[in-house]
């Protein structure tokens, strides 16, 4: 999701991404698109219910610390990503003195080829019960990559119980749970707390944790944010076992089921998408045959899911500019029924059976992704800048622009002239090449972007003061080079613009702009946001969200 930074209200340089692609601030400030206010009420989007979850859980690994006995049961039917970060549970607490026993439960045992595998050449100590006895006063149940009480996972009785997961709600919580949607993997959840309590993972763990990830986002094609793109980054796997596992993950029935689910595909000529359920035993087949079905020359967006116990899964691809394949991966969850993310080609999410049928009843999941994604089409006006655009601003105000801090950093007083930075953050990672009069810019949402020393030094006036915003994920340079990892707000100073005046107004529909400099990357405005345009020439237009607008700009007059 492409939004107007304060730089760029501001008339500075866009970010720029992978193939030189200008990029923007992803989700912190807006979240995913927002839906017909017929489809029901809009909760918090899934990047701004991070920020209730992460800060309002209870749940941290040392409150685990008064129980001897614990035990970890990971859903029924276990994929990777469950026997990964039950795994990962069950070696920290293991090395804590604890008693703790890792266990799933369901109708039957693990059989697939893939899993199987990993379960014995990663040593994986869990143990199929398929009527695990109540648990005594003093132990405490942890449910990993699933929630007690939810429908894919066996009861136990308990007494004591917490949750650590990646899944929108979909059951009544313990007080003490660790609940995150926006993230990948159940394993980066785990990971962390490994972390945070300086435990080392061994090789068998590492590789464990990281084809947890690698299958929960198909292949990493469908990462949604910095800390699984962390975890991934800093794993030692053994890479020899994850390519094994990668290529045991179908069998020969799962690739018959497909070739007969293709046979079903829908395809909308207007749209020029394609709709397919895709008839599996294992639900991470959707990503393939959505890989497969984007080579189709008709074919510009395609979405294919699959029915399991808990829910709905699904897979996003896309061809066009017009169409972020993350951005329609958020759309089709929104509402509470789930969560989805990604890339800008390759994204994926998942719904829960209990929300959707609590928010859509007996709707037909095929009836209501086609009907969500016919909505998106619709949702936006498509503003291309390099044609004529009057019919865009009719209706706009001067407005002043107000001196509103960032954040920005001299590249000559970290790292050497002409170094290759890697720069990590919520929006995504980009490369940057800096040499001495480089200053890397800071914006109100972590997002960052290169500036030269002179640009600088017209368009800001410096401070001293540090430059300190609350962020859900704090921006890092790694310097290619020297492996050198740089956490740019413990050394960022203040910065303010120096005003200036600009044509805006409000938006009534979505819009997608995409400007002169940038036919590729598009700016993204909600009903509500305004269309911001240079005060000397007003086919120059970016958008700036709403919540931002009344801190960056005033009416004149």
């Amino acid at each position: 999701m492409i939004l107007a930074p304060l730089e760029l209200a501001q008339g500075r340089s866009p970010p720029l991404g992978r193939r030189g692609m200008a990029t923007f601030p992803l989700a912190v400030l807006s979240g995913p698109p927002k839906r017909p206010s017929s489809r029901g009420p809009f909760h918090l989007c899934p990047w701004r219910f991070q920020t209730e979850l992460f800060r309002g859980c209870l749940m941290i690994l040392s409150e685990l610390s008064r129980f001897k006995r614990i035990a970890i049961q990971c859903h029924d039917n276990p994929d990777a990503d469950a026997l990964a970060s039950g795994f990962a549970l069950f070696s920290l607490l293991a090395a804590q003195g604890k008693e703790a026993r890792f266990f799933y439960g369901g109708r039957s045992p693990v059989a697939k080829p893939d899993l199987v595998e990993m379960i014995r050449a990663l040593k994986i100590p869990v143990d199929y019960d398929p009527q695990p006895a109540a648990l005594n006063d003093d132990e405490i149940l942890v449910t990993v990559d699933c929630q007690y009480g939810a429908g894919n996972v066996t009861r136990v009785s308990a007494a004591n119980v917490a949750v650590i997961d990646h899944h929108v709600q979909e059951a009544e919580l313990p007080p003490a749970s660790d609940v995150r949607p926006f993230l990948g993997s159940c394993s980066t959840m785990v990971w962390e707390h490994l972390r945070k309590q300086g435990f080392d993972p061994s090789p068998e763990l590492s590789t464990a944790l990281y084809f947890g990830l690698y299958s929960d986002t198909a292949g990493f094609s469908e990462i949604r944010h910095p800390l699984d793109r962390d975890m991934r980054d800093s794993l030692r796997p053994d890479l020899k076992t994850i390519k094994t596992l990668s290529r045991r993950n179908l069998s020969l029935e799962d690739l018959s089921l497909a070739a007969m689910s293709l046979n079903a595909l829908e395809y909308e000529a207007s749209g020029r998408f394609a709709l397919l359920e895709a008839i599996s035993l294992d639900p991470n087949i959707s990503g393939f045959i959505c890989d497969l079905i984007m080579k189709v020359d008709m074919i510009d967006m395609a979405v294919v899911y699959s029915l399991n116990d808990w829910g709905v899964k699904y897979s996003v691809r896309s061809a066009v500019r017009e169409v972020k394949a993350n951005e329609l991966a958020a759309w089709l969850a929104i509402g509470g029924v789930g969560s989805g993310g990604g890339h800008q080609e390759k994204a994926g999410g998942s719904l829960t059976w209990a929300n959707y049928r609590r928010l859509h009843g007996d709707a037909e999941v095929s009836a209501y992704f086609k009907n969500s994604m016919r909505e998106y089409i619709s949702a936006y006006d498509i503003i291309d800048c390099a044609l004529p655009v009057g019919e865009f601003t009719k209706g706009m105000s001067k407005h002043r622009k107000l001196d509103a801090p960032v954040g920005y950093v001299p590249c000559a007083k970290l790292f050497p002239d002409h170094a290759t930075l890697h720069v990590r953050m919520l929006e995504g990672d980009i490369n940057i090449n800096v040499d001495s009069e480089t200053y890397l810019m800071i914006g109100i949402a972590g997002e960052v972007y290169p500036i030269k020393k002179s640009k600088f030094l017209a368009t800001y006036s410096a401070t001293s003061r540090e430059f300190a915003p609350s962020l859900d994920y704090p921006p890092v340079v790694i310097n290619w080079d020297t492996g050198a990892r740089v956490p740019l707000i413990h050394v960022a100073k203040a910065c303010v613009g120096k005003g200036g005046l600009a044509w805006a107004k409000r938006l009534e529909k979505g819009a997608k702009v995409f400007t002169r400099w940038d036919q590729e990357a598009y700016f993204l405005g909600e009903p509500g946001d305004w269309l911001v345009a240079s005060l000397e020439d007003q086919s120059d237009i970016y958008v700036v969200k709403a919540a931002l607008f009344p801190s960056l700009y005033a009416p004149v007059g």
